[in-house]
């Protein structure tokens, strides 16, 4: 029987929503997917999903707030290709957020952030999320009725993960950065997510390590990424400055345990998917681990 090539990945976007609620206390918004869910299903993960088709359209691009720098779109892209690709991206972003978690990223017709606490105004929007739900109005018709400036210039962009090859549904995901918008909360949409809560990323971690919630490997990776930095303020000067390769992570038997090859590991350019390898292993480590506290990180020399 002939071997059965990968699916191909779907383009998507995620953003990794921060804010200072005190001078060195850094929160991230985590998401519980539905027990349900097509995709993570019991997870806790940031706000995103798939690059819809409605995302490439001119109109919604032409509402951002700016273009995004051509280093930036480039990076975004993956290499050449048409300036929407990347737009598309940030057009996603901004929009799975609002659908997932509520919080819009734009500013009125008259400039200002948008503001959702008062009555009047966060009902309106409140009714456009569920008919963008319910597929009655497309996200860019809502932007045209409102006179919406979408901000994504709020967006940097932080890493690209792509779904291992064994994975039945696969993703090739852009993670942004962004601080949260003033005068807005998280509201998850009862239908693909369950909760909405803020952690900091120690206390994310400490949890996963406990069994109080699941996290998948980019959200782990990227949880420890932040919890080094710190503040908000080193987290976006980061994103400015670094370059964001794509990870493709190697799932593998490490020993008994299941394991998580990056790029930079030792075994990771010979290793096949789905490979035995030792426990014990001398060489540069790039990989997550699979024990009974979850997944842990092995990284440096050994």
């Amino acid at each position: 029987m002939p071997d059965t090539a990968p699916p191909v990945p779907v383009d998507s976007a995620t953003v990794v929503l921060l804010r200072e609620p005190a001078p060195g206390r850094l929160e991230v918004l985590l998401v519980g997917r539905h027990a349900e869910s097509r995709a993570f299903a019991g997870a806790h993960v940031f706000p995103g999903g798939r690059v819809d088709a409605a995302d490439h359209a001119p109109e919604l691009h032409a509402a951002m707030a700016s273009p995004p720098a051509p280093d930036m779109a480039s990076a975004i892209r993956g290499g050449p290709g048409a300036p929407g690709a990347a737009l598309a991206f940030l057009a996603a972003t901004v929009r799975e957020l609002f659908e997932e978690a509520g919080i819009l990223l734009a500013s009125d017709r008259s400039g200002a952030p948008l503001r959702l606490d008062d009555a009047a105004t966060g009902e309106r929007f409140a009714n456009y999320r569920r008919a963008l739900l319910d597929g009655v109005v497309g996200f860019a018709e809502i932007v045209r009725r409102e006179e919406l400036t979408l901000r994504t210039d709020e967006l940097r962009y932080f890493s690209r993960w792509i779904t291992p090859v064994q994975a039945p549904r696969r993703y090739d995901a852009r993670f942004f950065v962004a601080p949260m918008p003033p005068d807005q909360s998280p509201l998850h949409d009862a239908r693909e997510t369950t909760s909405a809560a803020w952690w900091t990323p120690a206390a994310a971690l400490a949890d996963a390590a406990a069994g109080a919630i699941v996290l998948t490997p980019p959200q782990t990776r990227t949880l420890e990424d932040l919890a080094a930095l710190g503040t908000l303020t080193r987290v976006l000067a980061d994103a400015r400055e670094r370059t964001v390769t794509p990870i493709l992570p190697k799932v593998v038997q490490i020993g008994e345990r299941m394991g998580v090859l990056y790029p930079g590991d030792v075994d990771y350019a010979a290793a096949e998917p789905g490979a035995v390898l030792p426990a014990e292993r001398g060489g540069r480590l790039n990989r997550i681990l699979m024990d009974d506290a979850g997944w842990r990180r092995l990284r440096g020399l050994r």
